[in-house]
């Protein structure tokens, strides 16, 4: 049995602030736009102006996608889950201040390629 005062290798000296997701999004749950996916590009489109009080992790998001940035990147990042990244989402939406875009099938892979890459993994 292990007692507290024993060195655990998973302890953080210094967990930092923690704040409950729910606490972030207001007490809501899921977001209200349901197109929104894993690999979506969220870009800014302008900064906030004082009337439009944001919270550190929407200001922060706001950063992050000065330059495009797919939606699990940005929840990676911001070290939040990416239900939460959604309905923060959501608010910046409401605002006009992040545009996001879908994903392009342009750039998907052809499937006789995937299947290749799948009968090769195979064989080994």
């Amino acid at each position: 049995m292990r007692h507290w005062s024993e060195e655990d290798p998973w302890a953080d000296d210094d967990p930092g602030l923690l704040v409950r997701p729910y606490t972030v999004t207001g007490g809501r749950t899921s977001s209200t736009r349901p197109g929104i996916e894993l690999i979506s590009l969220i870009s800014t489109v302008r900064p906030a102006t004082r009337d439009q009080r944001l919270q550190p992790e929407q200001n922060r998001l706001l950063a992050l996608c000065r330059i495009p940035t797919a939606l699990v990147e940005v929840a990676a990042r911001l070290d939040l889950p990416v239900a939460v990244v959604r309905v923060l989402l959501d608010d910046l939406l409401d605002h006009r201040l992040v545009f996001v875009s879908a994903p392009s099938a342009a750039g998907s892979p052809d499937p006789r390629f995937l299947q290749a890459v799948i009968d090769g993994i195979r064989s080994i």
